[in-house]
């Protein structure tokens, strides 16, 4: 009989956007709140590749919506075509390269990734960021921002400077990766007032799987005015390997109006 005490289920709620792995992971992507009258689709795209470790997310110009997916599409399958390690650095900044050469100057979008190679006491993460999207990594224990990319104009489709790799080894336990949309800050501020250098405590009461829940259920209750929203909030040292690739967002007009449809019928 063989065990299987060390796996940790994906779970995915399409309805809601969200994906899990228990303990250790949650993503969401929230359509904003004025994209159905509008007519503009959802330009926030979400990656998750658990079979590397690698995640990342893109978000698109209201023009192009697609881009997002355009760009992270490309990216999942260069990754998979040079089966890389996430240890293995120059491998990652040649496919980095390669989507940010590919993408066409009209699919403006933003670029922001995270790849963990873990060590059995230590993780190592490596951090590519570009245009106004965000890694942070924060102390759990009272949000403490220990990093944070810094916005820039080095869009895909638009710049010729391709992101660096900035790595980082992780020791403390209490660390807490967050890869996030602009759209994320601007729903935190409207929350509340937000103290120099740290994200709100709440954002990491209990494990990383139920955090996105708690944002999805503050905008919801709060009723508040927001952008696309993609987020993942990620534990470095619990999240798991599996056999799994996610890709979510990105939708053009047409497909978000279906994607929110669906959503309305599964809450009445």
């Amino acid at each position: 009989m063989n065990s299987r005490k060390n796996e940790k289920p994906i779970l995915i709620n399409p309805a809601k956007r969200m994906v899990m792995q228990k303990g250790a992971l949650s993503a969401l992507l929230v359509t904003g709140s004025d994209k159905v009258e509008s007519g503009f689709g959802n330009g926030d795209c979400l990656l998750l590749d658990f079979s590397r470790l690698i995640f990342a997310v893109s978000d698109g110009s209201e023009r192009y919506t697609q881009a997002s997916r355009i760009l992270l599409e490309r990216f999942a399958g260069v990754l998979s075509e040079r089966d890389m390690s996430p240890a293995d650095i120059p491998v990652l900044k040649k496919c980095i390269e390669a989507i940010y050469g590919g993408q066409k100057y009209t699919h403006t979008c933003t670029f922001s990734c995270v790849a963990f190679f873990k060590n059995r006491k230590e993780v190592i993460a490596s951090i590519s960021s570009g245009g106004d999207s965000m890694v942070i990594v924060a102390d759990s224990s009272d949000g403490s921002i220990i990093f944070k990319t810094i916005p820039d104009m080095n869009f895909a489709g638009r710049s010729k400077n391709v992101p660096g790799i900035s790595t980082f080894t992780l020791k403390d336990r209490k660390i807490r990766v967050v890869i996030a949309t602009d759209g994320f800050a601007e729903v935190l501020n409207q929350m509340g007032k937000q103290k120099q250098g740290k994200l709100p405590k709440w954002l990491f009461n209990g494990p990383a799987c139920g955090i996105t829940g708690k944002v999805y259920g503050k905008i919801k209750r709060n009723k508040l005015d927001y952008d696309d929203i993609g987020m993942m909030v990620i534990d470095p040292f619990d999240i798991s390997r599996e056999d799994k690739s996610i890709l979510i967002g990105g939708t053009s007009p047409h497909q978000e109006a279906q994607v929110l449809l669906a959503e309305q019928g599964s809450t009445d």
